[in-house]
């Protein structure tokens, strides 16, 4: 199995054999692209490649790899995050016209720990349409839907630095601006939510109690908006993102926001569901058959 999805000992030494792998044509082309280094304390933890990344490749039969050794390929390319190195990968594919694949965060976890990564073709979150599809992946999930409750502050979920500079802004700048067109339209309160520690946000700073008084979440392209629409309150996405499905896009519309309602949120819930996945669908090839069933 090593030589199947690390044949250039990338990261393995031969004696090292991986547990298992799909035997699938397609997937065989596909070449993940390892993080940088310092993301997500890959060494900390005594990890000598990104889990989810080995679990993918695993589960379409592909091959893992790093960016140096990769680049000039014309094979589908998988990265996780959006670090240096990813970047350089997804920048390149776009400007040559190969399809990638990218592992981030789920739009929906069933408790504290983070077990669904969303995993998206061509893009970093999915954006639609929003497929109609069976509630059988909601159960695991936990997720219901909650009634809209007017709310009286305007909550800005600013994006992370690397955010910013992935897509050529400057977050400073991009706070000023945002504030500055909101007061345009509204006199309401205005409260921005730096993103907490991990241990923070899914304990005593939740994005749900930050949401409990909020007329509406203003966001880039954070998920924050499509957590805001799946907990009943209004968001607009400045950049595309999941939410676009369904939420506004523009500051101009705040006194005039798409309020979400059971019947399109419940169907947004059960697309998402089959757009994140965890490591053990990933490994078993569920994930590479659900996001290619239309190929």
């Amino acid at each position: 199995m090593q030589d199947v999805v690390d044949p250039d000992r990338v990261v393995y030494e031969p004696d090292e054999i991986l547990k298992s792998v799909k035997d699938n044509n397609m997937g065989r082309k596909v070449q993940a692209i390892a993080p940088d280094t310092d993301d997500f304390d890959l060494g900390r933890k005594g990890l000598k490649y990104d889990p989810y990344l080995e679990s993918f490749i695993i589960g379409c039969g592909g091959k893992l790899g790093e960016w140096d050794v990769r680049k000039g390929t014309t094979n589908p390319l998988v990265c996780r995050g959006i670090g240096g190195t990813s970047r350089k990968a997804i920048n390149y594919c776009k400007q040559n016209n190969i399809d990638f694949y990218t592992i981030d965060t789920g739009y929906i976890q069933g408790g504290i720990k983070k077990e669904h990564h969303r995993i998206t073709k061509n893009a970093m979150q999915n954006l639609g349409p929003c497929i109609p599809r069976d509630h059988d992946r909601l159960a695991p999930l936990k997720w219901r839907y909650r009634n809209h409750r007017p709310g009286s502050k305007i909550l800005i979920v600013p994006p992370s630095e690397k955010v910013m500079v992935f897509n050529g802004y400057n977050l400073d700048m991009w706070m000023q601006e945002t504030i500055a067109e909101i007061k345009k339209y509204t006199s309401k309160d205005i409260e921005v939510r730096l993103k907490p520690s991990r241990t923070d946000r899914t304990s005593t700073n939740t994005i749900q109690q930050a949401m409990e008084d909020a007329y509406c979440v203003v966001t880039y392209n954070s998920i924050a908006a499509t957590e805001a629409l799946l907990y009943g309150v209004p968001a607009i996405a400045l950049a595309q993102n999941s939410a676009t499905m369904f939420c506004n896009t523009e500051i101009s519309q705040i006194n005039d926001l798409y309020i979400p309602n059971p019947v399109d949120m419940t169907a947004f819930a059960a697309h998402l569901s089959y757009c994140q996945f965890t490591a053990k669908e990933m490994r078993t090839g569920i994930a590479w058959e659900i996001l290619n069933e239309s190929s």
